[in-house]
């Protein structure tokens, strides 16, 4: 049955549609952004279908069509229809001017909006377009602020944990945003006037706290003034590496049972100025004689924790990073690290000792089977930890090192033929005692 905050919420959607429709000018043309927002490529779509389609909500034109995704479309209505209800109770205007200023403002940059997107991927008319963005911002707004300060009971995606939990995951697929600067005019117009010290930046990191990938380290609230694509994008800019020096991916790999038989101390490591810094350090055994005598040799990692929405945002990351050409490879050279790292479960087992993996995934198999196949079909522009990886590298190269390393490769890869042999040994001579005994008895 429909609730009053229903039947008032669909009355401020048919508001907002004659309103759309009835405005006789064009909307303004600012200068048109980059795309930032577009379909994600069938190399990557096909690797992992789910990864990157929204399970409950659709957001922005691309899966509006969807069937699957209409049954969150009334509480969107609704939830837009509650936040112009608290900013009327705090500017004490008019509902009618309150939505007609949030109206006018988004179609002011529907154009820019647009640009946003693939070209044949908004089938839509300017204030078709106009109109889905308010309603599909002003419910994002909403869920951000019920999350923040808190709801009554009875709300229809606080109440259900799994709802919830869907929602947040669908806002974080690329395919599924709207510009940032469409969100930040509308909440200048509505939360910013209801709470005149809260940010943008600030709801989303708080709302998206649960989905980091890192342990032990809080995402930045980052700058107003800086200029972000989208949520997704926003998130992506936060996992920043500590780079001094960007080059192209080397072809040696060492996995992380290896480098630490070659005396790398594998260790956990987290600095909130670069999430994702990683560090190379030998310490000198003796000061002022450098790396002759060195006292430990370590290799420090952000700790990466795997959840099962993890997979999803990291390929979205990545899909964001490889679409969008003026995006850095953040997200992108931290994978190909990881899958330089973990070749096999034993790879998994030695970074959870170290306290660099957590998981809920259950098997190691899980984790090593994410990060095997996270990069295909991936092109890395800049990788992010050339310098480090020099560095291990020139230590790996070392006569001990190197030796202890060739040493365990050649005990990986001749351990089942060795075991293969000894097993026909052993089985012709059990058929050639047996064979002896049935002659002497006969």
């Amino acid at each position: 049955m429909a609730t009053e905050d229903d039947e008032y919420g669909w009355e401020v959607h048919e508001s907002i549609r004659i309103l759309v429709e009835g405005e006789s000018g064009r909307p303004n043309h600012p200068k048109q952004s980059n795309v930032t927002i577009c379909m994600v490529p069938e190399s990557l779509r096909n690797l992992n279908p789910t990864a990157y389609t929204p399970r409950i909500t659709s957001i922005g034109p691309l899966h509006k069509k969807d069937k699957r995704l209409k049954a969150i479309d009334e509480h969107k209505v609704t939830y837009m229809y509650r936040l112009f209800c608290r900013t009327v109770e705090s500017t004490k205007k008019e509902m009618e001017q309150t939505t007609h200023k949030c109206v006018q403002a988004v179609l002011g940059l529907v154009t820019r909006a647009r640009a946003c997107y693939a070209p044949n991927l908004t089938n839509y008319d300017d204030f078709k377009l106009a109109e889905m963005m308010v309603i599909d911002g002003c419910f994002i707004l909403e869920l951000f602020y019920r999350f923040q300060f808190g709801i009554a009971e009875g709300d229809p995606i606080f109440d259900n944990i799994l709802t919830l939990h869907d929602v947040r995951y669908d806002l974080l697929l690329l395919e599924n945003q709207i510009p940032l600067f469409i969100l930040e005019i509308l909440f200048r117009l509505t939360v910013k006037r209801i709470l005149k010290s809260t940010s943008l930046t600030g709801l989303i990191v708080y709302f998206f706290k649960d989905m980091n990938i890192l342990n032990n380290v809080e995402l930045p609230t980052m700058d107003e003034n800086v200029e972000h694509c989208h949520i997704l994008g926003l998130l992506q800019s936060c996992y920043r590496p500590r780079a001094t020096k960007r080059g192209q991916m080397p072809n040696m790999s060492y996995s992380a049972t290896e480098i630490a038989g070659a005396g790398v101390t594998i260790k956990a490591h987290s600095d909130q100025n670069c999430l994702l810094a990683v560090i190379f350090k030998q310490s000198p055994l003796v000061p002022g004689l450098g790396n002759r005598l060195v006292r430990e040799t370590s290799f420090k990692i952000p700790v990466l924790c795997i959840k099962d929405s993890t997979p999803s945002f990291l390929r979205n990351l990545i899909a964001y990073e490889q679409c969008y050409p003026l995006s850095r490879h953040y997200v992108t050279s931290f994978a190909f690290l990881m899958d330089r790292l973990i070749d096999t479960k034993d790879d998994v087992s030695l970074l959870v000792r170290s306290k660099v993996l957590q998981h809920n995934l259950g098997a190691c198999e899980d984790v090593t089977n994410i990060f095997n196949n996270i990069c295909n079909g991936v092109v890395l522009r800049d990788f992010y930890y050339w310098d480090e990886w020099r560095q291990l590298d020139d230590y790996c190269t070392r006569f001990w090192p190197s030796i202890l390393i060739s040493l365990r490769r050649l005990y990986i890869s001749t351990t089942w033929k060795t075991l293969t042999v000894i097993a026909a040994v052993i089985l012709f001579g059990l058929t050639l005692i047996q064979t002896i005994y049935t002659v002497g008895n006969a």
